[in-house]
């Protein structure tokens, strides 16, 4: 019964995973996965030290199989699947075989799910490692085994996403409601757990500048969460009536202690120090809590006739439907920069150069990396801002020559590509270089011009 949740995710998941092009996160994969493993290992001493477990973890697969949409989003796939097992063993353990799987299909229609199961970054794989922490937790009290599984689970959810961490608050009050005789041995095996995490953390405080695009949420960030987490208005409406429904079940009273925490506290935590301290709120970096959406859901759906289950799923699933269809466009992950690589491929020349321009990022170096997603049509172009490869520089971006040598550059360029995210109109070099706007082309929010003489 495990393997029906896990089957549907997997299908669900795979449906349209090449369609979407990389964008620039993805892009990023890419760039950090084209080094050397001392390379890569140097790279995250200065950068995305918080990514450095996923890197490691993909770099052979990218090394053997290539740097196809498919190959790097794959393993994404699979992880998202394997929760939805997990997920299916929680509801079996805390309630019953039916609303086991029905938790696991809950699950499996949540758009979000999808959306992170088939992108090339850590997300998918901090939710298997969220679920199976939680499975582990109900299993605490059976013996040293459990315990040390625990403790290993946890090491894996710090390692891949460092927020993840913030599930041990929810736990701690399931532990504390349910076996309070095991606090202290639940408290060594979680700190044991979060030492790994340690380092990481440390690298991670001194590289908060790259989360300096973000703004401290606002208002409606709370009511957005519960949108994005469902997939939509409809289904948040839908799926909080069924989780009020599933968590006042007479039989939910363990499931109620573990999912509502883990569904709350995490957001609350993050939100908090997000208004109060350092801006780091994302909803992605939440992405490990929608199973404790799906359980309750599913132990509602167990809880009511044939009938009334199966349309309550049906809706669930028909109002995600359009979010699940937006995200298997070209630019559903955002950034449509296959679309961009195709014209510069079927336009560019030898001897081109390239000048990456984004006048909306607060990123101190050209954000360049996400050309990495198809380096065939951006990589024969000459960079001419670049002074140092993110490679010999250890950093994701390269480092930038000065003003000067720039115009120098865009002075003895005869043709120029202009690569613009985030607004229009040519960077002061260009337009002081005396090339002049030959053509224009679209890619969603990429915008690809052409300069000449």
């Amino acid at each position: 019964m495990l393997l029906v949740p896990a089957a549907v995710t997997l299908l669900m998941v795979v449906w349209g995973l090449r369609t979407p092009s990389y964008w620039r996160d993805e892009a990023a994969t890419l760039d950090a996965e084209a080094r050397p493993v001392s390379a890569l290992v140097r790279m995250l001493a200065h950068v995305d030290a918080v990514h450095g477990a996923y890197y490691l973890l993909v770099w052979p697969i990218v090394h053997v199989f290539g740097t196809g949409e498919v190959v790097l989003r794959l393993p994404s796939a699979l992880a998202a699947a394997a929760a939805a097992a997990g997920i299916a063993a929680l509801g079996r353990r805390l309630h019953s075989p039916r609303a086991g799987v029905l938790a696991g299909l809950v699950f499996a229609v949540l758009p979000q799910v999808s959306r992170y199961g088939q992108e090339g970054r850590p997300y998918a794989f901090a939710l298997l490692g969220a679920v199976l922490a939680s499975y582990l937790l109900t299993r605490f009290a059976e013996g040293p085994g459990w315990r040390a599984g625990y403790g290993c689970a946890v090491a894996l959810l710090g390692l891949l996403n460092l927020f993840g961490l913030l599930l041990l608050a929810g736990h701690a009050i399931f532990v504390l409601a349910r076996c309070r005789t095991l606090v202290r041995r639940w408290l060594a095996a979680a700190l044991l757990g979060c030492l790994p995490a340690v380092p990481i953390a440390v690298l991670a405080w001194r590289q908060r500048d790259q989360l300096g695009w973000l703004t401290a949420p606002d208002a409606t960030a709370p009511g957005d969460f519960v949108v994005w987490l469902a997939g939509s208005t409809g289904s948040a409406v839908l799926a909080s009536v069924l989780v009020g429904l599933g968590l006042r079940s007479r039989t939910s009273g363990t499931a109620t202690w573990l999912a509502l925490p883990w569904l709350i506290v995490p957001p609350v935590l993050l939100l908090a120090a997000a208004k109060l301290a350092v801006p780091v709120y994302v909803p992605r970096y939440l992405a490990f809590c929608l199973p404790a959406l799906a359980l309750p859901v599913g132990i509602a759906l167990a809880g009511i006739a044939v009938a009334p289950r199966a349309i309550a799923l049906l809706l669930i699933a028909g109002l995600g439907l359009p979010t699940q269809i937006a995200q298997r466009r070209e630019n559903g992950h955002g950034d449509d920069i296959r679309t961009a690589a195709t014209v510069i491929a079927t336009h560019s020349r030898p001897g081109d150069g390239v000048l990456y321009h984004c006048p909306s990022c607060h990123y101190p170096n050209t954000p360049r990396e996400f050309a990495y997603g198809y380096p065939d049509a951006f990589g024969p172009l000459d960079d001419l801002a670049l002074a140092q490869s993110p490679t010999a520089s250890a950093t994701l971006r390269g480092i930038d020559t000065d003003a000067p040598t720039l115009t120098r550059r865009l002075g003895d360029a005869n043709r120029l590509w202009l690569v613009e995210m985030g607004g229009t109109g040519a960077p002061e070099p260009l337009a002081a270089s005396g090339l002049r706007l030959a053509a224009t082309y679209s890619a969603g929010d990429i915008t690809v011009a052409l300069y000449g003489r």
